[in-house]
């Protein structure tokens, strides 16, 4: 199993599309914001009640979609700020409501183009500063640090989206080297074959040249001779053998894509996640393993192969690779958020192609953000 670390798993997963960790933050945010509002926390000698607990929800739960709708959380931001001084006028909110706005804020910054990214950061200063008016513990001037620290948040954004940025071109880049060496590698791969398939065509006529010499050599001296005769003859066959030996050498070296490589298997799967992707990849073993065939065993790692191509390769995505041994099948499910650039209709047609040669099948489903591809392999048929 490869992992990057129980907690680095934690904060990557999702729930609807949305992150675990933003939901938590959320969640706590808003129960602070509410107690702070009602009173139940006591800050001041204002409080607000029912109404300002729940309106005061807009300033902290809009964090639960900030990475998904970064700037449809600043907006709700902004309005839940100036509704809030509306309607419930001066109360204490910033405990709560400070933090999820920086926070937004910094999404906002990563998440967004340039205009996007414009829009969310003015909405979130609306959002300051309808806080520092209305809230007693801060006032106007501290505007003075309230909107340089929003935008320190925000261009930490920016900078960590053009760091991401950049990190994915150098991947696409390294990805296209390393596809450009193995087509170097099969390009001389293919070259020697042919320097080596020209020698052994001269080697053959040069040896059949020979053997049709000794036989016409053979037939003259059937009639004086046979002594010689025989002695030719014996030669020749010794030659024809020598010539056969040696073609199936030359052929059987041909014939070896790898020499002295094993063939993968799935037992090698934690080495190709940890090569293959720069995520979190998760890989969970069900069932009872057992070896299998070597094709099946061939096949599965190279079905698992062609679906990483599938997904995104980020620091920040996680993928769950899955293998599930039943009496009479083996499962293998992989699961990540699918990559913008990736030729699913060519990743799903490559992995049903390899299932296809034993009689299994491949399916592909996408929901919330994520895409499912399960390929289905039978152990007890006629393929296996």
């Amino acid at each position: 199993m490869v992992r990057s670390g129980a907690a680095r798993s934690a904060l990557t997963r999702t729930v609807a599309g949305l992150s675990v960790a933003d939901l938590a933050t959320a969640v706590v945010l808003s129960a602070v914001a509410a107690s702070v509002a009602s009173g139940l926390i006591q800050v001041s000698h204002s409080r607000g009640g029912l109404g300002a607990s729940l309106g005061v929800l807009a300033m902290t739960a809009p964090v639960a979609v900030r990475r998904r709708f970064p700037l449809t959380a600043a907006g709700i931001l902004a309005a839940g700020a100036v509704a809030n001084g509306l309607a419930w006028g001066h109360l204490v909110r910033c405990g709560a409501a400070l933090p999820a706005v920086f926070l937004v804020a910094y999404s906002v910054g990563a998440r967004g183009d340039r205009a996007r990214a414009a829009a969310g950061l003015a909405l979130c200063a609306v959002n300051v500063v309808a806080q520092a008016y209305w809230d007693p513990r801060l006032g106007l001037p501290v505007l003075g640090l309230m909107l340089p620290v929003l935008t320190g948040f925000f261009a930490a954004g920016r900078a960590g989206r053009s760091i991401e940025r950049a990190a994915g071109v150098l991947r696409q880049r390294s990805a296209e080297l390393r596809r450009q060496r193995e087509r170097t590698a099969r390009v001389a791969v293919l070259a020697e074959r042919g320097r080596v398939a020209a020698s052994l065509d001269a080697t053959l006529h040069a040896e059949i040249g020979r053997i049709r010499d000794d036989a016409a050599a053979a037939l003259r001296a059937l009639d004086t001779d046979q002594g010689a005769a025989r002695r030719t003859l014996a030669a020749i066959e010794q030659r024809g053998r020598d010539a056969l030996r040696q073609m199936r050498e030359v052929l059987g070296h041909l014939g070896d894509e790898s020499p002295g490589e094993p063939q993968p298997t799935l037992e090698q799967l934690p080495a190709l996640l940890g090569r293959s992707t720069t995520g979190t990849a998760r890989l969970t073993v069900r069932g009872s393993p057992r070896p299998l065939p070597a094709g099946l065993e061939l096949s599965g790692y190279r079905i698992v192969e062609h679906l990483l191509a599938a997904f995104d390769d980020a620091p920040r995505t996680a993928i769950d690779v899955g293998l599930r041994f039943e009496e009479d099948a083996l499962e293998l499910r992989v699961s990540g958020r699918p990559a913008d650039d990736a030729d699913l209709a060519a990743v799903m047609a490559a992995a049903s192609e390899r299932a296809g040669l034993h009689g299994g099948s491949v399916q592909g489903s996408a929901a919330d953000g994520r895409c499912v591809a399960t390929a289905w392999l039978p152990l007890i048929s006629s393929h296996a």
